[in-house]
């Protein structure tokens, strides 16, 4: 066999070939990859002499022509997967999943390719219901529409493939697996995050409550389903894949820190992260039943599974260290690097860092904003009567007082200022935790957690609060405009407010599109709702400044409009100067 592997330096993808090496050490393989984030070549360095590896981009149809040469079996993992980088690039997703995938099957065909094999995901499905007990299968029909890009991106993708095989001869099939684990898995993703952090003395974090639940199935299993489905699956036909091994994330948190030898003294639960689907879990029966294919590891031995995978870490640091450095670039609609993405490992979640303007760098002499010492001594007045804080420890207060000091960050600590001492019957006691993740960035995230008392006398640190970045429940924008170092004007617009038509005067804001960044969203706000193009050279977008949610709640719930603040250097040329009011009070 002639094999193609597209994503083949990817995790899942370099697993495959690992297996198809050792299977089938006579057939040939040619490995496209663009080794972007998720894509590293040192997962393939072993076997590097056994195959053939192009790096290269399967949306560039010249290179997908040259690489389909001779080639007689396509195997298709490439994609862009990361679900936090779908909220802030979300092109590269529709790019890569849905024209990639495009181009490649156009090419195969042209090539004479016999077999594709394109690997799908249970995402796609969107979510189910915890504690339902249901399973997805191949006649669950797809989520209308699924949480987060990737989902969409992927759906959209399977639906190139399905309407691409009803109009040709070549051998197509589709599988959407579960939640893979084991060797080559970025450490930014919850099993290797869980198994890094600990062999550094590292907290695992876990996000949220730690019930989502997922489906998970050994790569070398998923390797072994794709074999199968291509010698015996039927043109035409999709297979879950699934190895019935559904678990909560903190119940797999808990099963490595006992396999480390610790306790729940390791466990830190984090603010839950964007579009973190309740359930998935699969019903593989279709793929036992008609071609004969059975997971060795189920839910019965998925400690054997984790302890393998435990002993692969600690064996290949060398592979996973560099990792922790990378940080992967995040661009805007006209494919300019805006910001760059990396792992947090105290946060147990990505974090970003922007590049707005000259950079996110000050220019040399560049003073900043000015600090309004009459709010910072209120806020920290407030703050000072709080009980919880008072008991705080030292370290924890510094933090706070530094935060309110600072024009980016005083709206967080005005905020929990007014967080009553008893919220729902439960008693805050004192500030655990403070972490400004991207401190001195133009947009950061910042939080603070609680240890509270709960009415039954338990004392637990459960309560948090976070100002969080993305535009899941839409955005508001405080437009501001600089001349001469000095903001002359607020850009607001009038809004139908009520049916009978009266209109008022209200922030430029709205809910993003399915693949909009949110540097997209705001550029297309400015530009549809007040007339200023972010791309005319008269226009500099100097800063973006998240400031959290309107009418935050206790719980930080999706439902209020996250708040922008923009600054755009303007000339007299884009928005007119205002008039100076002159006239008195008493006029």
């Amino acid at each position: 066999m002639k094999l193609l592997v597209t994503g083949g330096a990817g995790f899942i993808g370099a697993n495959f070939i690992h297996y198809w090496v050792k299977k089938y050490p006579k057939d040939k393989i040619r490995v496209i990859d663009l080794l972007t984030y998720a894509g590293n070549e040192e997962s393939l360095k072993s076997v590097k002499r056994k195959i053939e590896f192009v790096k290269g981009d399967i949306v560039n149809r010249k290179t997908v022509k040259k690489v389909m040469d001779g080639i007689d079996t396509v195997v298709h993992f490439a994609a862009e997967s990361h679900v936090d980088k779908s909220v802030l690039n979300p092109e590269s997703f529709m790019r890569t999943n849905v024209k990639g995938t495009k181009v490649l099957l156009e090419e195969a065909e042209k090539a004479g390719v016999k077999r594709f094999h394109h690997i799908s995901t249970d995402e796609v499905y969107g979510e189910l219901a915890l504690g339902s007990g249901e399973k997805f299968n191949e006649e669950t029909p797809y989520a209308p529409r699924p949480d987060n890009l990737y989902a969409i991106s992927k759906a959209e993708a399977d639906d190139v493939v399905l309407k691409f095989l009803k109009k040709t001869k070549m051998g197509i099939t589709i599988s959407n697996c579960s939640n893979n684990y084991g060797p080559f898995q970025h450490p930014e993703k919850l099993i290797p995050v869980a198994i890094t952090n600990l062999i550094d003395g590292i907290k695992v974090q876990v996000n949220g409550d730690g019930l989502n639940e997922r489906d998970w199935i050994k790569t070398e299993e998923h390797s072994s389903s794709v074999d199968l489905i291509l010698k015996k699956g039927n043109h035409g036909e999709i297979y879950l894949v699934g190895s019935d091994n559904v678990s909560s994330n903190i119940g797999i948190v808990r099963r490595i820190i006992k396999l480390f030898g610790h306790g729940k003294e390791k466990i830190k639960h984090v603010p839950n992260r964007h579009s973190n689907d309740k359930r998935y879990a699969i019903d593989a029966s279709k793929i036992k039943k008609e071609l004969g294919w059975e997971p060795k590891y189920t839910s019965k031995n998925f400690k054997e599974g984790l302890e393998e995978t435990i002993k692969w870490y600690k064996k290949n640091e060398s592979w996973w260290r560099p990792l922790l450095e990378t940080k992967a670039p995040l661009y805007d609609s006209s494919n300019k690097v805006i910001a760059y993405m990396n792992l947090d490992r105290e946060l147990g979640r990505t974090k970003i860092e922007y590049r707005l303007g000259n950079g996110g760098r000050k220019k040399k002499g560049q003073k900043g904003l000015t600090k309004d010492k009459r709010r910072i001594s209120s806020v920290m007045k407030k703050i000072r009567s709080k009980k919880w804080y008072v008991n705080s420890e030292p370290n924890v207060k510094e933090k706070l007082r530094k935060l309110a000091k600072n024009p980016r960050t005083i709206g967080f600590v005005e905020d929990i200022a007014n967080r009553p001492e008893t919220i729902g019957g439960v008693q805050q006691l004192t500030v655990s935790k403070v972490s400004h993740s991207l401190e001195g960035r133009k947009i950061y995230g910042v939080a603070a957690w609680f240890m509270v008392k709960e009415k039954g006398g338990n004392i637990n640190e459960v309560g948090y609060y976070s100002w969080g970045m993305g535009p899941k429940s839409g955005a508001k924008i405080l437009v501001l405009l600089k001349k001469k170092k000095k903001i002359s004007h607020i850009a607001v617009y009038k809004n139908e407010k009520f049916p009978v038509g009266e209109e008022v005067y209200d922030m430029v804001g709205g809910f993003p599109l399915p693949n909009e960044s949110i540097h997209d969203l705001v550029s297309r706000n400015l530009l549809n709702k007040i007339g200023i193009d972010v791309a005319n050279p008269s226009v500099k977008l100097e800063e973006l400044i998240g400031l959290g949610r309107i009418m935050p709640d206790s719980g930080m719930t999706n439902n209020h409009p996250l708040l922008y603040s923009v600054i755009l250097k303007v000339d007299d040329t884009v928005f007119p100067s205002m008039k100076k009011w002159k006239k008195s009070v008493e006029d």
